[in-house]
């Protein structure tokens, strides 16, 4: 690692006011030389790994070979991400001889007519003007004065504001380039081909799990294809890596300093994988894609994780009733429709039994000519093996719930404690029985005092009653409770 860092630039100022103003613009470039520098481009890379977290964050490691010349070399390394984090970046170099480290520098303040008016503040150009009418060129000199919210030209004795004309600049500032560099200064103790290391964290690199999963005619399995999307809007194309997903949650701890992001997605692409087993590292799992895959700029790209083609799944429809009819007068009916659940084992008997990353599970299902009719999504958390999965997919149509508070009291019981009696009339429409579960929140201290169906305690602040209501047909459920806050 470097003994020393240059402190990075600061980030590109956008002067929209001069940018069209600038579409003209020329160089002319004497046959000055530049400070040598040994390249170090993309196509000098022998291998590339990169390992994607979901939170917007990726790990680069990349080797790449390299000529040095003996005492000191710039290395220039070229493709790499301009989301960079300059403050992770770490290059090693490797060679027969000694190699001594000296710098680094995160060179991302690129060549543009704003950044290059911009660095020629108080330097001279020359402005060349076109009569319209006899197409007679002149030419004159000139000093930039201010490039902020304009530019301000000195022009013998007389100050312009805007460009009376196109601006020709003598050279190239040396801080300008086409694409972000890392430029790397070691000294090498003879003139040897090496090999160089390079490491860093770059931001604009994500993936996500998503879940395609179609549902049999009988409502009573999945089938379930897991896909990893990844989205690259970093600015660099990683070509022919090594490829890791991270599933878990990390620290990422103070960012810094960060460029401007400089792209957006804007292409799809789609690839089929062999299922990929997962590998704990930690308290997260790593799921290594066996082939190696190109992820280029604004892409996304699909891969496939695992399948199974027949997961046993569990129906339910859900009502959820609020605290707050415990607790005050509620005088008007409330009417409700059921929430459609689905659960299911994440085991091997269901054909999975594998960590399932947090993502987006979207349903499909039906039958005649409904078949393939988007049923509904859900956002399911990181599910370890053996852990169950439950998906809310909307509300049913035809299972509905009217409730009503039928009596509320508060005369002669113990402070903060109150009674409240409840009906709930419970309705299916559908040509099937079904059985509805209904959750009860209770808050306080709280005891049923009376109920029409049976009930159980599911927990310290909740009541459920599970109800078979035959098809096209009706069920009601009275309770009373006491509560004490």
């Amino acid at each position: 690692m470097a003994h020393d860092r240059k402190p990075a630039r600061g980030s590109r100022r956008q002067l929209p006011a001069v940018a069209a103003l600038l579409a003209a613009t020329c160089i002319s470039l004497p046959a000055a030389a530049q400070p040598a520098e040994r390249a170090a481009a993309p196509q000098d890379r022998t291998a590339m790994e990169l390992t994607v977290y979901n939170g917007n964050l990726a790990l680069v490691r990349e080797t790449r070979r390299v000529s040095l010349t003996k005492g000191v070399n710039s290395l220039a390394l070229t493709g790499v991400s301009p989301a960079m984090q300059p403050a992770t970046a770490s290059v090693t170099v490797q060679a027969q001889k000694p190699v001594t480290q000296i710098d680094q520098t995160f060179a991302f303040d690129l060549l543009t007519p704003e950044a290059l008016l911009r660095h020629s503040v108080g330097n001279a150009v020359r402005v060349i003007r076109t009569n319209p009418a006899t197409g007679e060129e002149t030419t004159e000199s000139a000093k930039v004065l201010s490039a902020r919210d304009g530019v301000i030209l000195q022009i013998g004795d007389r100050i312009e504001t805007g460009i009376p004309g196109r601006i020709v600049y003598d050279a190239l500032p040396p801080t300008l380039r086409e694409k972000p560099t890392l430029l790397a200064t070691v000294e090498a103790a003879a003139a040897e081909p090496a090999t160089l290391d390079l490491r860093y964290l770059t931001g604009g690199v994500s993936w996500q799990a998503d879940y395609l999963a179609e549902l049999d005619k009988n409502g009573s399995s999945l089938s379930v294809q897991a896909v990893a999307t990844l989205t690259n809007n970093s600015g660099a194309t990683y070509e022919d890596a090594t490829l890791r997903l991270v599933a878990g949650t990390i620290n990422q701890g103070p960012v810094g300093f960060r460029p401007e992001m400089m792209r957006t997605m804007a292409a799809k692409d789609a690839a089929a994988a062999a299922p990929v087993p997962s590998q704990p590292v930690g308290d997260m799992h790593v799921y290594p894609i066996p082939r190696k895959t190109t992820l280029a700029d604004r892409e996304t790209r699909q891969i496939v994780l695992f399948e199974s083609a027949r997961v046993p799944v569990a129906r339910e429809y859900r009502l959820v009733g609020n605290g707050g009819f415990h607790l005050r007068r509620v005088p008007e009916p409330v009417t409700v429709n059921a929430e459609r659940l689905l659960r299911f084992k994440n085991d091997k008997p269901a054909g999975l039994g594998v960590p399932m990353p947090a993502g987006t599970f979207r349903v499909y299902g039906g039958t005649g000519d409904a078949a393939d009719t988007f049923l509904g999504a859900d956002h399911i958390q990181h599910t370890a093996a053996g852990g169950e999965v439950v998906l809310d997919l909307g509300q049913a149509f035809d299972i509905t719930a009217r409730r009503v508070q039928t009596d509320y009291r508060t005369q002669g019981l113990p402070k903060n404690a109150s009674e409240s009696a409840h009906e709930i009339k419970l309705r299916n429409a559908s040509a099937s029985a079904v059985t509805v579960k209904i959750v009860e929140h209770l808050p306080g201290d709280w005891e049923i005092l009376k109920s029409s169906q049976p009930f159980k305690k599911a927990s310290s602040n909740r009541a459920e009653w599970s109800i078979e209501i035959p098809a096209n047909g009706e069920r009601t459920l009275t309770y009373e409770a006491r509560v004490q806050r």
